[in-house]
């Protein structure tokens, strides 16, 4: 190792966090392409569902597990730490912070979807589906969004970000990882303006609860019961996305800016004020925290000091 590469990569004989993000950001780049490939090859799953969300839920499947073990080797040897220092350790408050985060996540979509019908934007009436087929749809649609709920938090609250923390502080990687979470959806059906402004605000928020709890279970929960109750349940387009065989079917209509049009509520003004109440609740709330158990992960001490001793995931 030449000195010029030992000043720029190291700092007190450890690899600079700048150099652990862009290694983590090759990382991440790399797994996704070869999860994408191997869900190219993937069987189709079931006749009534669309190919795309066939091959969406292939590529979730495979990307988790290249992830956590991408996350694991990082942490390992990057940062003498386990990998539920990046935020899924099982520590003493993290079902309460699931449940937080599903109960939010619950309520946020379902004081936006009861916003639009009020205005007469949505219509709700049940879907004429076969009971088996919805039982059978809620099963994978559960699995699917869990997954890609756990894929999203890994990729842009996850370790890339964490490190981009510990560069330039967490209001420069917040807003540079939420405008990222924005643009990764501008490839969805029917993304508009709002909904990229929109999708970039909920990245703020869910950036903001890891910051809180330094953690990943409560805008695991909040991501998943949001788009999971706004899919399956509500009948409502998640990201540009129709899923079939819900509990409910809804008819939208309305100026787009305002309902959100083809891409659902989340790419209307009225989403914007619901991110922006639950952002400041989960800012200012005293109930969300980090527990001195994550604390210590996150930051690699205990009682003050560094340490490299610590169970793989708590």
């Amino acid at each position: 190792m030449t000195p010029m590469f030992e000043k720029s990569s190291l700092e007190d004989g450890s690899v600079r966090p700048f150099v652990r993000f862009l290694v983590s950001v090759v990382g991440v780049l790399v797994a996704a392409a070869i999860a994408a490939i191997g869900a190219g090859s993937m069987p189709t799953l079931f006749g009534w569902l669309p190919a795309g969300l066939g091959l969406m839920f292939w590529l979730s499947l495979l990307l988790l597990p290249a992830l956590l073990g991408l996350y694991a080797f990082l942490t390992r040897v990057l940062e003498g730490r386990p990998l539920g220092s990046v935020g899924f350790a099982f520590h003493l408050r993290w079902k309460n912070e699931l449940g937080t985060g599903l109960i939010a996540g619950t309520l946020m979509i379902l004081a936006l979807a009861g916003a639009q019908s009020l205005l007469g934007l949505a219509r709700f009436s049940p879907a004429p589906e076969p009971g088996g087929r919805t039982v059978q749809a809620g099963v994978f649609f559960f699995l699917f969004l869990v997954m890609a709920a756990a894929d999203e938090e890994l990729v842009f609250r996850g370790y890339p970000f964490q490190r981009l923390v510990d560069v330039g502080g967490p209001v420069f990687a917040v807003i540079t990882l939420s405008a990222l979470f924005g643009f990764a959806h501008l490839r969805n059906p029917f993304q508009t303006w709002i909904s990229t402004i929109n999708t970039a605000l909920v990245g703020v928020m869910l950036a903001i609860c890891y910051l809180r709890t330094r953690a990943l279970w409560l805008p695991l929960g909040i991501h998943f019961a949001w788009n999971f109750v706004q899919g399956f349940v509500l009948g409502l387009p998640v990201s540009g996305m129709v899923f079939p065989s819900g509990i409910l079917q809804a008819k939208i209509s309305g100026p787009f800016w305002f309902s959100g049009g083809a891409y659902g509520p989340e790419g209307s003004i009225l989403c914007s004020g619901v991110i922006a109440a639950g952002t400041v609740y989960f800012f200012v709330s005293r109930r969300i925290f980090a527990t001195s158990e994550m604390q210590g992960l996150s930051l690699g001490l205990r009682n003050g000091k560094a340490t490299v001793v610590f169970p793989f995931f708590s």
